[in-house]
């Protein structure tokens, strides 16, 4: 499944690099976290809107991964690509892809779960468009 698609753009800072001048490892997966949330921007579903509106108290990675295949460095900007990969009935799986200019420097996936109060499946309309604008559960 192609399903909805964004980009981010992060510039590294001196914080988030080691004393040689690479960005630690756990970055990446808080850049997954920030390009995921910016995702569901794109698709003018901001968290702090549907939360309240579908009772959401949030939405935890259940599994997550990543493979790293060149360093990212203090200074550079790096480019995140989340596109989500599947939609099921109370998960969801967003795929990245990090890069600084056109080196490709990881990859990775986060599987969220839909967690609402009381327990509910993601909403059609959520689904709908985390899959792109068509269809229901895969």
């Amino acid at each position: 499944m192609t399903g909805a698609v964004n980009r981010i753009d992060i510039k590294v800072r001196w914080s988030e690099a080691d004393a040689a001048g690479i960005a630690f490892y756990p970055r990446f997966f808080e850049w997954f976290d920030m390009a995921t949330e910016a995702l569901f921007e794109s698709l003018e579903m901001p968290w702090p809107v549907i939360f309240p509106r579908y009772r959401v108290v949030g939405v935890p990675i259940v599994d997550v991964g990543a493979r790293f295949v060149s360093p990212v460095r203090y200074g550079d900007t790096v480019t995140v690509r989340a596109s989500v990969s599947e939609v099921r009935e109370k998960v969801f799986r967003v795929d990245h892809e990090v890069s600084v200019g056109e080196r490709h420097c990881a990859s990775g996936f986060e599987v969220r779960a839909w967690v609402g109060q009381p327990e509910q499946p993601l909403p059609i309309e959520i689904a709908t468009k985390l899959k792109g604008g068509g269809g229901v559960y895969a």
